[in-house]
């Protein structure tokens, strides 16, 4: 079954990203928006999976280090624990997530989004950053984990957590590597 996503550019992307995760997706999104949860075993199915599936080590440690964050609040300019704050907002959340990787990719998620490199929403893999605005602001980034799911940190109020991907203003997405 295809997981139904309200973007054009993101509904290819449902229909490349059928494997078993989609039957755990499927049954989040048939519940109303305030009960849409993964269980911890779901949690760890989705995030095992993506990061077994990563398109390389960096991707999978990317992976590793946000699933480690699960449940930290989201802090506007925030850059961790580690950095002295309670949580991440969400660019922070990814630097931080391929910094631990050893890739560094720079602070905001603009400037996430213009370093590169693209990739087609069409051929998203586990550990992408996938961004939300348009090309000239991007106002989010999360990490792609398969099943139209991803890794963020959403807004204030909310804590790191799994989200759809489905946005009406996903835009773009990058694979973040040593070489850019």
């Amino acid at each position: 079954m295809f997981v139904v996503l309200t973007s054009a550019a993101a509904a290819s992307v449902a229909s490349a990203a059928l494997n078993p995760l989609t039957a755990v997706w499927n049954a989040t999104t048939s519940a109303p928006p305030a009960e849409r949860a993964f269980s911890p075993d779901q949690q760890v199915g989705i995030l095992a999976t993506a990061e077994q599936s990563a398109p390389n080590p960096a991707a999978a440690a990317a992976i590793a280090f946000t699933s480690r964050q699960l449940g930290l609040p989201y802090v506007w300019g925030g850059n961790g624990p580690v950095k002295g704050d309670a949580g991440y907002d969400c660019s922070g959340l990814t630097m931080a997530a391929y910094a631990s990787a050893g890739i560094s990719i720079p602070r905001t998620a603009t400037d996430q989004y213009r370093r590169g490199p693209a990739v087609p929403l069409s051929s998203l893999k586990p550990g992408d950053l996938v961004f939300y605005g348009n090309s000239g602001f991007a106002h989010h980034v999360g990490i792609f984990v398969g099943a139209g799911v991803i890794l963020d940190a959403p807004r204030t109020g909310t804590v790191i957590r799994l989200d759809p991907l489905a946005a009406d203003d996903l835009f773009a997405a990058t694979r973040p590597s040593a070489d850019h």
